[in-house]
Formats: structure tokens, C-alpha cells, sequence
């Protein structure tokens, strides 16, 4: 043991000096919370120094454990990161870092043999993830089954919303039942049923996995009981985005006495409607909970004026938001938040591309203090801005962009591809402690090696050292090439061995996940070594040192930037939003809240007209922002 517990009255928080009042108000808390923390207000930061005091006052008795849950995999990696960092390694190791996804279809596959065999799928099965194009389709073969009286109501459910709403709210009956007795019923049957027997091998949506794991807990009361034994206490990140269905698991799950439940998030960042994210989540937390509300007031992350002009949008989405206090230092005096106009997309990216290499000149700014982000069509705008930035002496680089079955930005905060990177650099020569901290503890998670073991620590520092040796003398003096990237991938993963990475991290416990991120790392790799002649230059490549990210709003959630340039800011990609659309608000926030010092919004009359979005500009307009015609 290297710690002892300590009382809560003599905890302090980890790494920072100090929290907000309210934050010490919920961290104390030992019943269900709900938190509400606006853009900035250090809502992972909050999670890990919760953590921390749970785990390091005893109140989560050993061998009890916290269970995180995010919807992102960067978020979800990120605050178990937090946790490592705040706590001794016999603790962390007690926190459980997960997306609601990987939780659900956990529990699938370990009680597989648990779900009644009518609608038990196949072993193994594939995920699907059915276009709108296919949902039309089912629901059109459905309705052609339906008895007549049924096939106009059939026929009326909306393919954006039906499998998020209409599946995800419906509770799958324990008992073998095939008497239907409204079109409801009869639909989400045969849909589901043509997922699980349509085909040889089932094809689940992930909807359909989180309606299968709630049917496990519901009808296993041994199940359900151990999972409330083994965590005690629940922390839900993002709680604005919760789903239908992912708020019915919980309440399933955990909504029985002996679970804690913390719950952080903003309404005001709501912009997950589309993907059946629902509008009561709070409320009905805090009435099924008994949850207490706790309001954060701090901002950490934007400057005074970026603070003062989030408001007036906060109060367009909700008008008893409380004003918040900035706790960041402005490094500007003047032109924190402007609109670009312009006539034509060539004046608009000539501009953006000069205006960034003045700034990074004169401020003294990497490429990654800035971002562009865009409402969607992200490989539209790469193709666009990419050759006027390459002009400038600038990269830009879509976080969005699919490498196999992932993304870039999900890869880059994956833990076993962080592994193999950290491996990477020792083996090419770079001395990097950080780097050794990441794979030694890797290893010693894999082999099973605790703080107290030295001797197993000292036997796997050693195997650690003789096989960066080995790769460092194989690779010495050859240039990176896609053949040896693939080549370092399995000899990488080879030292760490598959197998025992699964049996090791929880998140790639029962599922593919690992299998899809080895492959991300091989593909992403060679794609740095095709564009690059050393390995310096290749492992930046592959992090994107020298780029500037681009990205959609969506998937900026929970990461921050000195200077946001919100590029398209028109009715052409705006066409779907419509007066007063409080989704739409919301993801205009939360673009204006990823800022620490600066935010632009481009205009291009090029582009589109700003009809739809007027409401928008309108909201600027009243914060006192000014228009800058760029041409």
C-alpha cells in the first residue's frame, strides 16, 4: 500500500489549488447530483477530483469501483487519463472509464447466455449501422406484412427518428410474446427480429444492443445486483446527450437504492437531438434520482469578453441562465470576437490562411492553438481551404477523416494506439519520459505487475528495454516506408500481445474495439511514413503536430482552442435549421465556447445567404460584435 486513507474533511483537490463553492457542494454530495456546468467549467476536471475523493477517502470501499460513462471514446479515454494522473495506481486502477456503447454491448456479450432465447442473437454478431435509405426500406417491408388497418400507421413513422425514439423508448417484453396489438408493436418486432434472425450471423445497431442489455438487468435480478455491488457510484459525462434508450438502462440499472449517481452536463449544449438525445434529461433525473440540481459558475477556459458574449446566447436558450464569472486571463484587448465577410471563397481562404500566419508570427502560436470548424461537410471544406493553407506554408488536417473503421480523431486518444505510439518513439530514438511512463505502465497492467511487485516490475522493464532494442537496431537507417509501418504495427502489438491488452483494459474486454484501433494505428501510420523521409517527421505526421485541425462542431465537444474560426457560418450549411431552433442555438454555443481568446465567424455571400441563420448574426449583433468585410 502506498496510500492511507484520508478523512473527507481533510481531502484536497489533486493537481489544482483549489474548486468553486459549488463544486465542493457536489463533490461532498453522497446522494444522486446533477450537475449543470456550462462551456469551460471544467466538467472532466470535476469528474477526476470526485474520483479522487471518493477513492482516496475509502467512501468506495475496495474492491468496489466507479464506473465513468461518456459518450465519446476521447472523452472517455481522457478522464480515465485524469484519474491516473490524480490518484496512486491501486486506485485509479478502481475507475472504470467507458462509452455508454462499449458498457452495453459488455454485458451482451458476457451474459449473452442470459438473454431468453427469443431474442438471443447469434455468437458472434456484426453491428450495423443502417442509413436513412435503410430504414426506409425496413419500415417499407414491414408495412407491406402489416395487416391493412396498421400499414398507414407504419407507413407514418419518420426513418430519422424511429430506431432513437420509437426503439429506444420501448422495453423489450422478458416473456415470448408475438400478440400484437398496435402497429407500434407489430413494427419494432419485425424490426427488431430482422436484426437478430434476418440474416446467418445477427446484425445489432447499437440501439438494439442497449435495449438487449436493459432486458438482461431487468430480468436477471442477480445481474442487476452485482452490478450495483461492483459500482457503488456512477458518474455520467455529458448527460445533455443522453438517448431514450441510454437513459432507460440507467434507470434500470442503477435506479435502485444503493447506487450514486453524478450526472454533469449543459442543456444549453444539447445539439445531439438527431441522434434521439432527449429534452427532459435532467428533469426527469432529478424526479426518478431524487437528484439535487448544482449549478457551476466558473469558466476556466474563455476570457472575460468571449464570456460576457456567450451570454447573450445562453439567455436565447435558456433566460434564467445564471452569469458566469470568467477565471481566465485575457491576452487581447480588442477584436475577441468578429464576423469575416466576404464575396468569394477565394478571398475568404486567402485571408483566413495570411491572417493565421501573421498571428502565429506575432503572438507566437503553434497550429494547434487554432481550429476550424464547420456545422458538417468537413471533407467539402478540407478540399477547399487545403490548397491556399499549403501555399501559406500551412496544413490543415480533418480530424473527421475515416481511417478504416475509425477516425483520426478517435485514434489519437484510443489507450492501445497511445501505447504503440509511446513505443514508437523510444524505439526511433526519442528520449521521452512521458513516453516510457505510457508503455511501462501499459505492460505492468498487462502482466499483472501492482506497485508492490518489484520484481515483476524490474522483469518487465527489462523485456520492455531488450525489445525497444531489438526494433531500434532493425529499423536504424531505414527510411520510413507504408512495408515497415506495417511491419513495426505487429511487432508493436506482437510485445504486448492481443490477448492480454483485453484481458487488461475493460474497454476492449468484449468487443472489437481493439481490433479496429490496431488497424487505425497500421493504416495511419503509413500514411505518415508514404509522406515522410525520417522518423522525427513522421511520427509528427501521424499526431498532426504541425496541422491545423479541422472538424465538426460536433465533434469539438469538450476541447478547446486559443483562436475557433467558424468557417460557413450560411444557409447552405445551416439548411436545416429553422427560427428559434434550440438545437441549432446550442451548436452555434458551443462553437463560440471552444474559444480561449478569439472567436470568426466567416461569412462568404458566395457560399450562401444568411436568411436562416439571421437570428444568429442577430445575437452578435446585440453582444456589440463587429462585422469586418475581408475582400
Amino acid at each position: 500500500m502506498t496510500w492511507r486513507p484520508v478523512t473527507p474533511e481533510a481531502w484536497r483537490p489533486r493537481g489544482i489549488p483549489n474548486l468553486e463553492p459549488n463544486a465542493w457542494t457536489a463533490l461532498r454530495r453522497a446522494e444522486s447530483t446533477s450537475v449543470v456546468a456550462g462551456p469551460g467549467a471544467g466538467k472532466s476536471e470535476f469528474l477526476a477530483q470526485r474520483a479522487a475523493y471518493l477513492l482516496e477517502t475509502g467512501l468506495c470501499k475496495a474492491p468496489q469501483q466507479i464506473l465513468a460513462i461518456s459518450f465519446k471514446t476521447d472523452a472517455a479515454a481522457n478522464l480515465a487519463a485524469r484519474v491516473r494522473k490524480r490518484c496512486p495506481p491501486e486506485l485509479a486502477d478502481r475507475f472504470v472509464s467507458l462509452t455508454f456503447d462499449a458498457f452495453t454491448k459488455s454485458l451482451v456479450d458476457r451474459f449473452h447466455s442470459a438473454i431468453p432465447p427469443h431474442w438471443r442473437p447469434t455468437r458472434p454478431y456484426d453491428i450495423g449501422f443502417p442509413t436513412r435509405r435503410m430504414v426506409e426500406e425496413e419500415l417499407n417491408r414491414i408495412r407491406r406484412i402489416a395487416q391493412p388497418a396498421w400499414q398507414a400507421r407504419v407507413a407514418a413513422f419518420s426513418p430519422a427518428t424511429f430506431e432513437a425514439q420509437d426503439i429506444g423508448s420501448r422495453r423489450l417484453e422478458a416473456d415470448a410474446h408475438q400478440q400484437f396489438t398496435t402497429a407500434e408493436e407489430f413494427a419494432i418486432y419485425h424490426w427488431l427480429h430482422q436484426q437478430l434472425f434476418g440474416t446467418e450471423v445477427s446484425k445489432l445497431t447499437f440501439v438494439t444492443l442497449n435495449r438487449l442489455a436493459e432486458l438482461i438487468v431487468r430480468a436477471n435480478s442477480r445481474i442487476a445486483r452485482a452490478l450495483r455491488m461492483t459500482y457503488p457510484y456512477v458518474f455520467v459525462d455529458e448527460f445533455q446527450d443522453t438517448s431514450f434508450a441510454q437513459y432507460d438502462f440507467l434507470l434500470s440499472t442503477f435506479g435502485q437504492r444503493g447506487t450514486v449517481l453524478t450526472a454533469v452536463g449543459d442543456h444549453k449544449q444539447r445539439i445531439m437531438g438527431w441522434a434521439g438525445a432527449r429534452q427532459d434529461t435532467f428533469e426527469r433525473f432529478e424526479a426518478d434520482f431524487g437528484a439535487q440540481r448544482v449549478n457551476l459558475l466558473f469558466n476556466f477556459r474563455s476570457s472575460p469578453e468571449l464570456v460576457r458574449v456567450q451570454h447573450f446566447v445562453a439567455q436565447a436558450l435558456d433566460p434564467r441562465s445564471p452569469q458566469i464569472q470568467s477565471q481566465a486571463t485575457s491576452q487581447l484587448d480588442r477584436d475577441v470576437v468578429q464576423v469575416w465577410k466576404s464575396s468569394s471563397t477565394a478571398a475568404e481562404r486567402q485571408r483566413l490562411a495570411q491572417w493565421i500566419v501573421a498571428d502565429m508570427a506575432a503572438r507566437q502560436k503553434q497550429p494547434r492553438d487554432y481550429v476550424l470548424l464547420v456545422r458538417q461537410r468537413p471533407d467539402q471544406f478540407e478540399q477547399e481551404l487545403q490548397p491556399t493553407f499549403v501555399a501559406a506554408g500551412l496544413s490543415i488536417r480533418n480530424e473527421n477523416r475515416t481511417i478504416g473503421r475509425t477516425n483520426v480523431q478517435d485514434l489519437m486518444v484510443d489507450e492501445a494506439a497511445s501505447v504503440a505510439l509511446a513505443a514508437l518513439r523510444l524505439a526511433t530514438g526519442q528520449r521521452s519520459a512521458g513516453a516510457w511512463s505510457v508503455l511501462s505502465r501499459a505492460v505492468y497492467a498487462i502482466r499483472g505487475a501492482n506497485e508492490d511487485d518489484e520484481l515483476l516490475r524490474d522483469r518487465a522493464d527489462r523485456d520492455i528495454q531488450n525489445f525497444l532494442g531489438m526494433l531500434e537496431q532493425d529499423i536504424r537507417g531505414q527510411a520510413p516506408s507504408t512495408e515497415l509501418a506495417m511491419e513495426i504495427t505487429q511487432r508493436i502489438f506482437g510485445f504486448l500481445d492481443v490477448v492480454a491488452i483485453k484481458g487488461a483494459f475493460a474497454a476492449y474486454m468484449r468487443n472489437d474495439l481493439l481490433e479496429i484501433m490496431i488497424e487505425g494505428f497500421s493504416l495511419h501510420l503509413q500514411q505518415a511514413a508514404a509522406a515522410t523521409t525520417n522518423w522525427p517527421d513522421c511520427i509528427d505526421r501521424y499526431v498532426g503536430t504541425f496541422d491545423i485541425p479541422l472538424m465538426t462542431v460536433h465533434k469539438s465537444k469538450g476541447l478547446e482552442y486559443d483562436t475557433v474560426f467558424f468557417v460557413g457560418l450560411d444557409d447552405q450549411s445551416w439548411w436545416s435549421h429553422t427560427p428559434r431552433n434550440p438545437e441549432g442555438i446550442a451548436t452555434f454555443f458551443v462553437a463560440l465556447s471552444r474559444a480561449k481568446q478569439r472567436a470568426i465567424f466567416l461569412f462568404c455571400e458566395h457560399r450562401g445567404a444568411r436568411e436562416r441563420v439571421s437570428e444568429l448574426y442577430e445575437m452578435l449583433t446585440d453582444a456589440g460584435v463587429e462585422e469586418v468585410d475581408v475582400n
